[in-house]
């Protein structure tokens, strides 16, 4: 029986393993110069975030500024968190979702004031709940900063208590509305819509007789 023989390789042709079963010395030298390039510009790409040189953009939250020193939206993450204070001076946050003890470490390491207000997302804020958002939007938004309201998905809640506040500081509906999109109005409920016609009958002097179940028969002016 003749015994077989190793195949033969061209000139032109080297096989990829060594004889030992090893990659050739050039291709295991060329992979490591390789390797240590990319460690080397990844810890330098790194250094320059860390530094500054070069900046990471980051979406932020999805929402949007409603007016001056209210903006409204979805939960934060904490780089949103950071984002919100650097560049829109937000200085209070108002949950209205699920609490969030990381949440509100992060908003505590900013100097951001915390407020959770839980709504259900077919919920109104109380006359109660205006009162405290008021005197909330009252204390962190003086000198120029803002306050981020949320919910769970940036939607009917966040936008029912947007509206509400800025009617409790006297605003007409015509400009409320105009300071809201058609998305924003469009993603409240209806009863989140009847609570709105509510709150703009009570604070209607020259309106009609209220019904005695309006729950903000009691409501008045509040600026902020």
């Amino acid at each position: 029986m003749t015994e077989a023989r190793p195949p033969r390789w061209p000139a032109w042709m080297r096989p990829a393993l060594g004889s030992g079963g090893h990659l050739p010395r050039r291709v295991r030298t060329r992979r490591s110069l390789i390797l240590v390039a990319l460690i080397l510009l990844l810890g330098t790409a790194k250094l320059a975030v860390g530094q500054g040189i070069i900046k990471v953009q980051s979406d932020g939250p999805s929402g949007l500024v409603v007016t001056q020193g209210l903006l409204i939206g979805t939960p934060p993450t904490d780089e949103d968190l950071i984002e919100l204070a650097a560049d829109y001076r937000v200085d209070g946050v108002v949950n209205l979702s699920t609490p969030s003890i990381a949440e509100q470490v992060t908003a505590a390491s900013l100097h951001q004031a915390y407020l959770y207000l839980p709504l259900a997302s077919h919920a109104s804020p109380t006359w109660p709940d205006l009162r405290e958002l008021a005197a909330f939007m009252r204390a962190h938004t003086a000198g120029g900063t803002s306050v981020y309201v949320y919910d769970n998905a940036g939607g009917g809640p966040s936008v029912t208590t947007a509206a509400m506040l800025l009617l409790l500081r006297g605003q007409a509906w015509p400009a409320v509305s105009a300071e809201l999109t058609a998305a924003d109005l469009n993603s409240m409920c209806d009863c989140q819509r009847r609570a709105l016609r509510e709150l703009r009958s009570a604070l209607d002097p020259a309106g009609p007789a209220l019904a005695a179940a309006n729950p903000y028969a009691a409501v008045r002016l509040d600026s902020w």
